[in-house]
């Protein structure tokens, strides 16, 4: 059977002399994996196609039989070419694609975080200085698009709002909850505080998308209450930790 695939080539690889495998990102099958027959040489049928980071439109043949999925051809819709050229840039989306095949989605939920992936990339390849924060954001909002996400907002405990209430909040992390300073006292298991200033990032990622959380500027402790936070509800929601240079399943 043969169809149209748009996807994110996430990493290639070649095999006996002509051939390449990659795999693949799409809205429609999530991640996959396929076999393109003389790609490595083809300046035809896949002319500039081929490598990480692209995204391109694929004509995809599937043999049900043998459990395969072919390349017939490929058009580039776009690529990315300064995140190739800046190691800095290169090392944040590295980190996202790394992220992304650690949790290795299936069709499910797959369009809201293809869309979430290439917006990151996106980001990543416009001009200005983006915050070295973005990966972890991207995984705090990929956690959160799979329907764990938390409400900043209110006290899950009196319902105060937040924006009214004295930091710190604690963050409740297996609860998906937040209790104000007043009601810390009664949350239970793993736990983040979060001052006003990492609560206010959390709600911005929750709320905005890749090229909002570019442009933040966090004080240190911020930043270090947000990556706990963030660190330890990816751990136990999507049970993925970071150790050397990979995501580790637990």
């Amino acid at each position: 059977m043969e169809s149209i695939e748009k996807a994110l080539v996430l990493k290639v690889g070649r095999f006996r002399e002509v051939d390449a495998w990659l795999k693949l990102f799409s809205p429609r099958k999530g991640v996959f994996n396929a076999f393109a027959f003389g790609g490595s040489v083809s300046r035809r049928r896949f002319l500039g196609c081929l490598d990480p980071l692209n995204v391109v439109t694929f004509k995809v043949k599937s043999d049900a039989a043998k459990g395969y999925t072919y390349l017939l051809e490929g058009a580039l819709v776009r690529a990315h070419p300064r995140l190739r050229q800046d190691q800095e840039r290169l090392g944040m989306a590295v980190n996202c694609l790394k992220f992304l095949e650690a949790v290795h989605l299936g069709h499910p939920g797959s369009e809201a975080v293809y869309d979430l992936t290439l917006e990151t990339l996106d980001t990543l390849e416009a001009g200005g200085n983006p915050c070295g924060l973005l990966p972890l954001f991207f995984r705090a909002r990929m956690a959160f698009d799979q329907g764990f996400r938390p409400d900043f907002t209110a006290c899950a405990r009196c319902g105060v709002l937040l924006d009214q209430a004295p930091p710190p909040s604690l963050f409740l992390v297996e609860q998906g909850r937040l209790h104000c300073s007043q009601c810390r006292r009664w949350g239970k298991g793993a736990a983040a505080i979060l001052g006003g200033e990492a609560l206010q990032a959390l709600r911005d990622l929750s709320e905005h998308g890749p090229a909002r959380w570019a442009d933040m500027s966090l004080p240190a402790r911020a930043r270090g209450e947000v990556a706990r936070s963030v660190d330890l509800f990816v751990e136990y929601h999507l049970g993925l930790t970071w150790d050397h240079g990979s995501f580790r399943r637990f």
